[in-house]
C-alpha cells in the first residue's frame, strides 16, 4: 500500500514569494514562470489558480521585448505590404460586389 502523501500549508508569504518569482521569472524570460514555480516549490497549477482567483490578483503576463526593440525600417516595409495586400483585397472586393449587382440585376430580370 502507497505512503499517504502529507498536504503542505502555504503560508500568505510563501504563496506571495511564489508568485514574485513567477513574475520576475515572466519579465526576464517572457513566460514559463508558473511552469518553473510548479517544479521549484512542488505546487500544484491548481493551487495557483485557486489562490490567484482567491486574492484576486494574477501574476502580470511580460510582454515580449524583442517587439519593443523591433527595426523601424522593416516595420516600415512590412507596413507597406500591408498596405499593398489591402489595396489588392479592396479591389477584389468591389470587383465581386459589381458582379453581386449584376447577378441581382439578372435574377429580378428572370423573376419578373
Amino acid at each position: 500500500m502507497p505512503a499517504k502523501r502529507t498536504i503542505k500549508r502555504y503560508t500568505d508569504q510563501e504563496k506571495s514569494d511564489i508568485f514574485a518569482f513567477i513574475e520576475k521569472h515572466n519579465a526576464e524570460n517572457g513566460r514559463g514562470g508558473q511552469t518553473v514555480a510548479i517544479k521549484k516549490f512542488g505546487v500544484t497549477a491548481a493551487s495557483l489558480a485557486a489562490w490567484s482567483k482567491k486574492s484576486g490578483k494574477k501574476p502580470k503576463k511580460a510582454t515580449k521585448t524583442a517587439k519593443k526593440n523591433r527595426n523601424p525600417s522593416k516595420l516600415w516595409d512590412r507596413l507597406s505590404a500591408v498596405k499593398s495586400e489591402i489595396a489588392k483585397s479592396e479591389k477584389l472586393l468591389a470587383k465581386l460586389n459589381r458582379e453581386a449587382k449584376e447577378l441581382r440585376k439578372e435574377i429580378r430580370a428572370a423573376i419578373d
